[in-house]
């Protein structure tokens, strides 16, 4: 794996915080393992700035509430691991995956945009996205002031341009993602023993 950089990219939106504890566990896991085998890992996660909207829901109001607004919401991009940090320093700032705090909503096609272009930034060849999500992307204001399918367009259209530069997989915890993405695998974080979630992650790394 040397000259590879792996992104986990977290969804930390409220229905994920049932599955906080064993996708922490999981990413630990994989970060020091990673960094063993002489790759780079990276691990980052994306919620909202607030539930059902923020500031700029409250400008669209203001300007009259105009059709085909776009987001009404802040995105909140979280590094939890950078490339360069390893990952026994990391280790406390993993532990903030555990902060239920944090879970709020999800607004997908924007982090996945944003964790590529921290890996294109990056020097190694090879670069691996892992999104770990347990739905589509969800947040309330903006659906409902646009299309219903506004964010599950946004989210494809934006992995089918990346994937030019960037191999990216979804991890389903506990639901199939693949209407997003072409590869992808669903994780049973229900699976407290064994070696099952963690094969089906390794299977996804080392398909090219």
């Amino acid at each position: 794996m040397a000259d590879t950089l792996v992104t986990f990219l977290i969804d930390c939106s409220g229905s994920m915080t049932a599955h906080a504890e064993p996708v922490a566990a999981l990413v630990d896991l994989f970060a020091r393992s990673i960094e063993l085998a002489g790759a780079t890992c990276e691990v980052l996660g994306f919620t909202t700035g607030g539930w059902n909207g923020g500031r700029p829901r409250r400008d669209w109001i203001r300007a009259g509430r105009p059709r085909h607004p776009g987001r009404l919401n802040e995105r909140l991009h979280l590094v939890f691991k950078a490339a360069e940090t390893p990952w026994r320093r990391a280790r406390p700032d993993l532990a903030a995956l555990l902060k239920a705090d944090l879970f709020r909503e999800g607004i997908d096609g924007e982090a996945v945009a944003w964790a590529c272009a921290r890996m294109r930034a990056r020097p190694e060849a090879r670069r691996i996205l892992l999104v770990l999500s347990d739905g589509s992307p969800m947040d309330s204001a903006t659906s409902l002031a646009n299309d219903p399918h506004y964010l599950d367009e946004h989210l494809r259209e934006t992995v089918l341009r990346e994937e030019s530069t960037v191999e990216i997989r979804g991890v389903g915890v506990g639901l199939d993602l693949s209407p997003f993405y072409r590869r992808s695998r669903v994780l049973d974080t229900s699976v407290t023993s064994g070696y099952a979630p963690f094969r089906d992650v390794l299977e996804l790394l080392s398909r090219g």
